[in-house]
């Protein structure tokens, strides 16, 4: 079985103001994993460079039950579970030390090479070493989401890429686009709620991110795009459960 579990104890940096770990605490988490998972692999993110290539998270969608305490300990397990048309899949699951679950998550990758900046086909690696893991959590087929209307309201200041905000690539980290989103709403998004992402562009140190935010009865769209060309980079969907 291709799982890899890691344990995490919710540190100071990660809390918010209810002294629960963040969102995005969450999915620093989920990216820490998920690339220790593919080095063991001999698939990460260094040894793609090398070839020119590299990952980039396109889709995510998540199930949150609720978010630990800050010096709770947890348990991250994240898994490959094959390919879905140009997606390499990746599975997540978190639970408390006891076993009771928080967070699961299902997850779309593109390998991309560098620099023709185009999707290339998996590996069949991949796809043979989904055999031996557990299925998806998430049967989700990652069809497009639906981005704000005309109604839909500015957010209230734009989200500014910093050096900081930098990965491996030199373009904005996934969880800053993640958090770009998140920081757009009202108020903090808290579960129990299901989101889905889209990331549909890159961006770069000193762009200038705007949001567009509609609610709806039902859920709560937001739209991500940069403010110097209007050039699309995100779209996410927040639907309360319970």
């Amino acid at each position: 079985m291709t799982v890899w579990r890691e344990s995490f104890r919710v540190r100071a940096s990660e809390m918010g103001p209810d002294a629960r770990l963040r969102l995005p605490a969450l999915f620093d988490l989920f990216q820490e994993a998920a690339g220790n998972n593919a080095a063991a692999l001999g698939w990460g993110s260094d040894v793609l460079l090398a070839r020119g290539q590299t990952w980039i998270l396109s889709r995510l969608t998540l199930k949150l039950l609720a978010l630990p305490a800050w010096r709770e300990d947890i348990t991250v397990e994240t898994w490959p579970a094959g390919v879905h048309r140009l997606w390499a899949l990746r599975e997540f699951r978190v639970a408390r030390a006891d076993g009771t679950p928080l967070a699961q998550a299902t997850s779309g990758w593109i390998l991309l090479d560098v620099a023709k900046k185009r999707p290339l086909r998996q590996s069949p690696e991949v796809s043979e070493v989904a055999k031996t893991s557990p299925p998806r959590l998430i049967e989700d087929s990652f069809e497009p989401l639906a981005a704000p209307d005309e109604t839909g309201r500015a957010a209230a200041a734009p989200f500014r890429v910093t050096r900081y905000d930098l990965d491996l690539n030199a373009h904005a980290n996934n969880v800053t686009i993640l958090r770009a989103l998140l920081t757009a709403l009202p108020v903090a998004a808290a579960p129990p709620l299901t989101f889905e992402a889209d990331f549909r562009g890159e961006a770069f140190e000193g762009d200038v991110l705007a949001a567009r935010v509609q609610e709806t009865p039902r859920e709560t769209r937001m739209l991500l795009f940069k403010e110097s060309d209007g050039k699309e980079v995100a779209r996410a969907v927040i639907r309360p459960s319970g």
